[in-house]
């Protein structure tokens, strides 16, 4: 008993020292965006929210991040659209050759972002001027594709596709089915992979980059311009600002996967009562 005790205070005292390693590096830009000094510079001689109220009266600061928002929102939406669609082909084999396909969705995760910006880049320049505002969000959507086919996949194995078909045989059509049926019991899961496409496009900097120009910054696109050229004690209130985003998202996340969970074990309860 000692010995099982023992090994797992070394568990918790490890997965500890992880977590420190990769969250506090992050956490040091809030104490920073207080900082009194015009200079980046840790720890803060002073503290003050000046900074705040000049990101905040900051023009081009506020559109880049309105841009940031809009641009996840929208490439939230295409992705959990289009990954759902897959996701229910693949798992319920609607398509031929599904193997090829599954591997071909997969290849967001896999070919370099650099890779894929370069690509983006050319596409964009043979297009008419003014397309960077449709083709991000397209861009961000296609990268978080694969992360919301993987999560719906794994809900709808989990799902019993008997009682699809007998709502169509007592007389839906197959896409009242699904909606009636298929998405209520997968909804935990699509609404867990658009979280995770809303925080993909808020953290994607290099297609970004490569996709945008003075007048359409991404927050992470500005950030990165500002603190290359002079160093600008506005970059760490935005980081704290995207950190706050990120960490909504993140904690909405787990609150989705909570409550699917504890559904999940409510029939189980209520069976063995």
């Amino acid at each position: 008993m000692r010995g099982a005790r023992a090994k797992r205070l070394v568990l918790w005292v490890f997965v500890c020292a992880v977590a420190a390693y990769l969250v506090l590096p992050a956490l040091v830009v809030i104490p920073m965006s207080l900082n009194s000094s015009p200079f980046l510079q840790f720890p803060p001689p002073g503290f003050t929210t000046e900074w705040y109220t000049e990101f905040f009266a900051d023009p081009l600061w506020i559109r880049a991040l309105w841009l940031t928002v809009r641009v996840a929102v929208i490439s939230a939406v295409i992705a959990v659209v289009v990954g759902t669609a897959v996701a229910y082909a693949l798992t319920r084999r609607q398509v031929p050759l599904h193997r090829w396909f599954d591997t071909l969705f997969g290849l967001p995760i896999v070919v370099p972002v650099v890779v894929y910006g370069a690509g983006a880049y050319v596409l964009i320049v043979a297009l008419p001027a003014g397309m960077t505002v449709v083709l991000l969000p397209l861009a961000h959507a296609t990268l978080a594709i694969p992360f919301v086919v993987t999560n719906v996949r794994a809900a709808l194995e989990t799902t019993d596709a008997r009682l699809e078909l007998a709502a169509q045989t007592l007389g839906a059509s197959p896409l009242t089915a699904f909606r009636t049926v298929v998405l209520p019991t997968i909804a935990p899961a699509v609404g867990a992979g658009a979280l995770l496409a809303v925080v993909l496009s808020l953290d994607e900097t290099v297609v970004s980059l490569f996709l945008t120009d003075g007048g359409t910054q991404t927050m992470p696109v500005r950030m990165f311009a500002s603190i290359s050229y002079e160093l600008n004690p506005l970059v760490p209130v935005a980081s704290t600002v995207m950190l706050g985003l990120t960490a909504s998202a993140g904690i909405a996340y787990l609150a989705i996967r909570l409550a699917a969970r504890a559904a999940r074990r409510r029939p189980r309860v209520a069976a063995s009562s």
